[in-house]
């Protein structure tokens, strides 16, 4: 065993101590596994909600971004901090609802309504927890070749699936402490350091790599946050877990600076490679690489923070995909009452199995992670509009599922729309437009 293979062993083995070591959250209540009920401090929450965007979309993905697209890679985080103005300006909205998911937030009496809400949330977050076991695979398998990559994949997502079952949110936020530091110590201080010493030399006399413009599709894809975040279940936990209000909104906010500048730090890395001329066969290698030839003697740095961000998605899509499937489509759909722990045994089985099957079938980090974005909003803000219009649950119910239909038969059809994440979210707004209006006229007849 290598030194850069025993420096990655200890530091997965450090996330598991962390997130083991914590007193196990109770499964009496979904309330008791998914929030702090002592309260988090502002830094507690900044890290939680950075950690929990800055996976590896934000370390991976934001470097190969750069790479092909140069300063458009920080459309994401700058929409991240916009939506959380949002979240600011509706604070109390969050903290009085008592609800602990986004169905609960959206769907207070309708069941129908709350297990199709707790279906796309559920599918969506399986989709990123998909996506962060791909990036597993592909972040260590270069560093154990000797091993196969299913069962690095495997053995890696069972133990941080472990945690996650264990300790609940009470693991998630102590890691994502311990996964920022390093991200912080590991990345951003070197290439800050990197800047100072190489400022004259940053500036290359001849491009010959192309960067090109992003196209409108993944524009408006990168700035989704604006609304996702708004909708976000990490957000809407993180606000009740609060200490005080004022913890609450400087740690939404301080969150927002955290993850802005990790995603400036790997975007800096892909547009650096892209001005030197360097090829790469896989832009979501970049940051690898860059520490490779720039910091020889410490390019395992690199690997921890990749892998600290990655994990930290992880565990908080692991947490939200558990307690969704187990609140909103289990918990309906059971005829018996007050079975929270039985439930969210059976969720986090189904949590862990249908993830696994995915990222064994679709490979691509992005694609999932885009993907997951699309559908998200796609239903999700047609649902909060009708709820701002009092629209009953019933016809929110019905539109939900015309927009739903609309967008399959777009999708089967290969219809050429363009930006979908534009068009689609647009289409169901539409509908529920429609059916406030049907429902305005019957009232006044």
């Amino acid at each position: 065993m290598d030194f850069t293979q025993l420096i990655i062993l200890i530091s997965l083995l450090s996330f598991i101590f962390v997130g083991l070591l914590v007193k196990k959250s109770s499964t009496a209540s979904y309330s008791d596994f998914t929030m702090n009920k002592k309260g988090l401090n502002w830094f507690v929450i900044a890290t939680g909600i950075s950690m929990t965007f800055a996976g590896g979309a934000a370390i991976l993905t934001t470097a190969s971004i750069g790479y092909m697209f140069k300063w458009y890679a920080l459309i994401d985080p700058l929409a991240l901090m916009s939506g959380l103005v949002i979240v600011l300006f509706l604070y109390n909205i969050y903290k009085n609802d008592s609800g602990t998911t986004i169905s609960d937030l959206l769907s207070a009496h309708d069941k129908k309504l709350t297990v199709l809400i707790g279906v796309i949330t559920s599918f969506t977050f399986l989709l990123v927890v998909a996506a962060n076991f791909v990036a597993l695979s592909k972040l260590l398998v270069p560093y154990f070749p000797d091993i196969n990559p299913l069962l690095i994949k495997f053995v890696v997502s069972t133990l941080v699936f472990s945690y996650v079952f264990f300790g609940g949110f009470n693991s998630v936020t102590k890691t994502d402490i311990l996964q920022y530091i390093l991200i912080f110590a590991l990345l951003v201080v070197p290439l800050f350091f990197f800047l100072i010493e190489n400022h004259n030399q940053l500036t290359p006399s001849f491009v010959s790599h192309q960067f090109v413009p992003m196209p409108l599709d993944y524009i408006v894809l990168f700035s989704i946050p604006v609304l996702f975040t708004p909708l976000s279940q990490d957000v809407n936990l993180r606000i009740k877990s609060a200490k005080t209000t004022a913890h609450g909104k400087i740690g939404l906010m301080m969150g927002g600076i955290f993850y802005f500048t990790i995603a400036l730090s790997v975007a800096f890395v892909g547009i650096y490679l892209g001005n030197h001329n360097i090829e790469l066969s896989d832009p979501e290698q970049a940051v690898p690489l860059f520490f490779k030839e720039h910091f020889p003697t410490v390019g395992f740095f690199a690997i921890i923070a990749s892998l600290s961000a990655i994990i930290s998605t992880l565990d908080s899509y692991i947490l939200n995909s558990i307690i969704s499937v187990s609140n909103d489509i289990i918990k309906p759909l059971s005829k018996s009452e007050n079975q929270a722990s039985k439930n969210i045994k059976i969720a986090s089985f189904i949590t862990y199995v249908v993830a696994m099957l995915i990222a064994l079938f679709f490979n691509k980090i992005l694609v999932l992670t885009l993907t997951s974005l699309l559908i998200y909003i796609s239903v999700l803000s047609p649902i909060a509009l009708a709820n701002r219009f009092n629209l009953s649950e019933k016809k929110i119910f019905i539109g939900s599922l015309i927009n739903i239909s609309i967008i399959i038969i777009a999708e089967v059809l290969a219809l050429a729309l363009s930006p979908k994440a534009l068009i689609y979210p647009l289409i169901g707004c539409f509908v529920m437009l429609i059916l406030k209006m049907f429902e305005f006229v019957t009232a006044r007849r």
